[in-house]
């Protein structure tokens, strides 16, 4: 015998009988008159009777039955939340070593910023200027030599990929500036490598890097000079050949000038100390959007989730269980109410408990 249907049902309409039911239930109980009939407590010799033990054993099934409904009901989200255990092992692992590189990454950035800081010479906006003004120039050599390739007569896809290789030639003559302004503060910047402390020794290529460089300097500065000059030439005969001299003189002129002012951006622009600073504080960024991605992992979403519908699932048919043990116990009441003949009207004056409440409970030991 099991009323697990019966509550079952409740999951259809509303989670709970109607208050309205129950007020019905109670209005339809009539206990007779004690000074007509005359009440009886009920008689010491009678002990558990086999109803009782009966409703004590339906009861008991119920906190049962029900925690086992809820295992079956939870089965998949828990199957679900174990399916995706490896790939968040996995992920926390993961997970635990990006936390560390962005701590890392984050110190290395601050101790720099501390460091070298009181280095950094450069405008706050002079890489964005550059970036501006460099392809500028760039294209301003290319369509130079362009036009006047066509106009000599070229294929114009030809010629754009020869005048756009000359026009970059010309632009990246003048990088040779950025290295005169390193060699510049770095001579500013030297110190004795003894005289630098515990931090600043992490960066001792910036403090001691000034001798040296610039012999490499000068011949990189004298290839640039030569890019700059072959460049000219070339477009002062092309201008020359379809123009004439002061049309090849004109655009000559202006090549070399853009050369120039290639190399003179370069120089406003570069700040070696400012470049190991951004460096730092990307890789501090890209960290913090790694960590955040691998935080972002749907296997987490997924176990979570599982695990979360798993449990509530759990505690609700665990408390059903009660529940429903509960209705069975006074259902119990209930059989011994309508037979006043076998069981009296009540408990005895004075005793707050009766038979039933001796049934053994889960986890507890009779008495």
């Amino acid at each position: 015998m099991t009323i697990m249907p019966t509550f079952r049902k409740l999951r259809s309409g509303s989670r709970l009988p109607a208050l309205d039911s129950w007020t019905a239930e109670a209005d339809a109980i009539s206990l007779p008159r004690l000074d007509e009939i005359g009440g009886h407590p009920r008689p010491p010799t009678v002990g558990v009777t086999y109803g009782e033990k009966e409703y004590d054993a339906l009861a008991g099934e119920q906190e049962l039955a029900w925690p086992a409904e809820g295992e079956h009901e939870a089965r998949p989200y828990q199957v679900r939340a174990r399916g995706v255990d490896l790939l968040a092992e996995a992920t926390e692992f993961l997970l635990v070593e990006s936390e560390a590189d962005v701590r890392q990454a984050h110190a290395d950035h601050q101790l720099a910023v501390r460091v070298l800081g009181p280095y950094v010479r450069g405008e706050a906006w002079a890489k964005l200027r550059y970036w501006i003004c460099w392809p500028i120039l760039w294209c301003g050599d290319t369509a130079g030599i362009w036009s006047a390739a066509i106009t000599n007569g070229d294929i114009p896809a030809i010629a754009f990929g020869q005048a756009c290789a000359a026009g970059l030639a010309g632009a990246c003559a003048g990088l040779v500036g950025s290295e005169l302004k390193h060699l510049r503060m770095a001579q500013a910047r030297h110190r004795d490598p003894e005289t630098l402390t515990g931090d600043e020794l992490r960066y001792q290529r910036l403090f001691t890097g000034a001798e040296g460089g610039t012999g490499i300097v000068k011949v990189v500065g004298l290839l640039s000079l030569l890019v700059a000059l072959l460049l000219a030439g070339g477009i002062f005969t092309l201008r020359m050949s379809v123009e004439g001299t002061a049309s090849g003189i004109t655009f000559g002129l202006l090549a070399l000038g853009t050369a120039i002012g290639s190399c003179l951006l370069s120089y406003c622009a570069a700040d070696e100390v400012a470049d190991v600073l951004g460096a730092l504080d990307r890789r501090a960024k890209k960290a913090g959007k790694h960590h955040l991605r691998l935080a972002r992992s749907v296997a987490f979403k997924k176990r979570a989730r599982s695990e979360e519908t798993a449990r509530s699932i759990h505690e609700e048919y665990l408390l059903r269980g009660h529940a429903a043990g509960k209705r069975v116990e006074s259902l119990s009441w209930r059989v011994q109410r309508r037979n006043p003949q076998v069981f009296g009207h009540g408990l005895p004056h004075g005793e707050a408990t009766g038979v039933i409440g001796r049934r053994t409970r889960r986890g507890t030991v009779a008495p």
